[in-house]
């Protein structure tokens, strides 16, 4: 963060036109919300500066598309802004703290005079026009100006050269791609004026295929836009069998490497939109790039293997395997020989010609342990030879073969606690421990709930013909104050179960599962009398043998008792039937220490 305050401040002390000291600073937040400012900021507005913190820019300043850019994280270099009637030049570095936006700093660098339109303003309009069409996100894409200065270029393009875009933006092109064997190509487009398409480049080693466009105002060339078409050349073949399997019959082809997808979902399949989702989707989407193994953490249902896919669509070996296995479920005397492979002749039964293991299936991809803790501890000794040599030995065989896959490992086991009770090696926990992403259980990110359901709604729908619009009120109440101990698996399993049992287009209380409205009685005449009845006999059976602090308490230990047995011992659901929080039913469990308490 001190990195990108210094640049800031440096390049905000500096005027363009040499006047150290004009600029103005303001501290932005993530949201684009005034932290700080100094006094030339606020002169430079007109705003005393206790009227502007706390206040987004986007109140103060119209940002056209660059407010856009500022969200997304993208810095810029010598741009126009408007406040009122007046016209300023800026820049902008974001500020990044453990590679997570935290906000950014905006230098007012001078303002223009009303009768003065400079190349920043010419520039700006075509940045607003080609919103529409630029994805600043995902697409690589840098923006030059007349003399060739970066005044844009967001981190997809960057990460080619393997910086930052701050440390590009304000260089001249040729400069910003310092260790490319080539110069770029962009300012011979704005002398000729003609744009390239699709032409292949090579940026710091890496081949890419580009488009180069000139931006033209009244016929006059003020800059220049380059973007990224792929950054992978397989993407390109990949793309024309898709076309040419859509242009003529089908035919049985045999596989090649590197043209087919092998995973079935990506980082958009990762339904939600809470707070913990979308940190844990921004984490996922870097680490994939990198080459470490990957330890998936989380409860039985909450998606491991979701997360798997999405780690190897997001990777550089998303066209090679894709290989899952789950180790539980595997016989322990089978899953040797279906991890390494085995030879023809290693074993009474042994398929002709042998057998590739799940290890060599996956050879330049990924592979994905489900419940890595329940391997036996002969074979994570095997394990950790393929992870530090890289070699695995087929059964039957006494040559070693070479291997190169991405482990991807998930369980939902205390691997900390089998490593120090022996049933899991500890050396073999650093190795799969490197990188750990914890997937958080259904109960909390509740708010994803609604999106879940509509998403497997919209898949029940297409599955079994109907055209179900959602659930009415008592369904929505059921399933929000459930605490779904089964995860995303027990919602998706409730919400199909209504769909063989509905009539009409809303899913309603009665299509829900017995065992669940059971935990949450409708309240009406019916449930109240019974209450009533009970308590009077309560009542009459202790009055004038206790007092009244006895007697609450009696009937408040007679209540703790029986949500827990209606609970079936799920304190989680008991305290949900009481009102109180779960923190709150263990301190009166822990008061009473009685018969309600020898429940537990």
């Amino acid at each position: 963060m001190k990195c990108a305050d210094d640049c800031a401040m440096g390049g905000a002390n500096e005027d363009k036109q040499g006047d150290p000291g004009s600029a103005g600073i303001l501290r932005l937040d993530a949201d684009l919300g005034i932290v700080s400012l100094d006094g030339t900021a606020s002169r430079m507005i007109g705003i005393v500066p206790d009227n502007l913190l706390g206040r987004r820019v986007g109140e103060l300043f119209d940002l056209a598309n660059l407010g856009n850019l500022m969200r997304s994280g993208i810095g810029f270099s010598n741009q126009l802004i408007r406040v009122n009637a007046r016209r300023m030049v800026c820049d902008y570095v974001p500020i990044l703290e453990d590679d997570r936006l935290a906000g950014g700093v905006l230098s007012l660098l001078r303002v223009l005079p009303e009768d003065v339109t400079g190349s920043s303003d010419e520039l700006g309009e075509i940045l607003r026009s080609t919103n529409s069409f630029l994805n600043f996100d995902h697409d690589g894409i840098i923006v030059v100006d007349r003399k060739g200065i970066v005044v844009l270029v967001n981190q997809s393009f960057a990460r080619l050269f393997d910086t930052t875009p701050q440390a590009m933006i304000g260089k001249h092109v040729h400069e910003a791609y310092s260790n490319n064997s080539q110069p770029s190509r962009m300012p011979m487009v704005m002398e000729t004026g003609k744009p390239e398409i699709g032409i292949p480049h090579y940026l710091n080693g890496k081949q890419v295929y580009a488009s180069i466009f000139p931006l033209l105002k009244e016929g006059r060339v003020i800059g220049c836009v380059g973007k990224i078409l792929f950054s992978d050349i397989r993407e390109i073949t990949l793309i024309a069998n898709r076309l040419q399997a859509a242009a003529g019959p089908r035919k049985q082809h045999r596989n090649v490497p590197g043209t087919e997808i092998h995973f079935k979902y990506d980082i958009n399949s990762i339904v939600g939109q809470s707070r913990k989702i979308v940190e844990l989707k921004e984490i996922l989407l870097r680490v994939a790039l990198k080459t470490s193994n990957i330890l998936l953490r989380g409860e039985s249902g909450t998606g491991k293997e979701l997360f798997a896919h999405a780690i190897h669509s997001a990777s550089t070996r998303r066209y090679a395997p894709f290989v899952s296995m789950n180790c539980a479920a595997i016989p322990e005397h089978l899953l040797e020989s279906e991890l390494f492979g085995y030879v023809e002749g290693a074993f009474t039964g042994a398929k002709r010609g042998g057998q590739l293991g799940r290890f060599e299936q996956a050879h330049t991809g990924t592979i994905f342990l489900d419940e890595i803790g329940d391997m036996p501890l002969y074979m994570q000794a095997k394990m950790l030879r393929l992870l530090q040599e890289r070699e695995l030995t087929p059964l039957g065989c006494s040559n070693s073969r070479s291997v190169d896959v991405r482990v991807v490992a998930a369980t939902n086991s205390n691997l900390e606690q089998q490593v120090k009770e022996g049933r899991f090696r500890e050396d073999l926990y650093y190795r799969l421990n490197v990188v750990t992403l914890a997937i958080p259980p259904l109960r909390e990110r509740m708010e994803d709930i609604p999106f879940l359901v509509s998403s497997f709604i919209g898949k029940f729908n297409a599955e079994f013909g109907l055209d179900v619009q959602g659930l009415d009120d008592e369904a929505w109440d059921v399933v929000r104050r459930y605490d779904w101990p089964g995860n995303i698996r027990e919602l998706r399993n409730v919400i199909e179960s209504a769909f063989n049992v509905i009539i009409g287009p809303l899913i309603r209380r009665e299509h829900l599962p017995e065992q669940l409205c059971r935990l949450f009685p409708r309240e009406g005449m019916e449930s109240s009398d019974v209450t009533a009845r009970g308590a009077e006999e309560f009542i009459r059976a202790n009055l004038g043998k206790k007092d009244i602090g006895q007697i609450v308490d009696d009937f408040e230990k007679l209540l703790i008792h029986e949500a827990i047995g209606f609970s079936h011992g799920n304190k989680v659901q008991a305290a949900q039937l009481l009102g109180i929080s779960r923190q709150g039913l263990y301190k009166k469990l822990h008061k009473y220490a009685g018969e309600a308490g020898d429940e537990v």
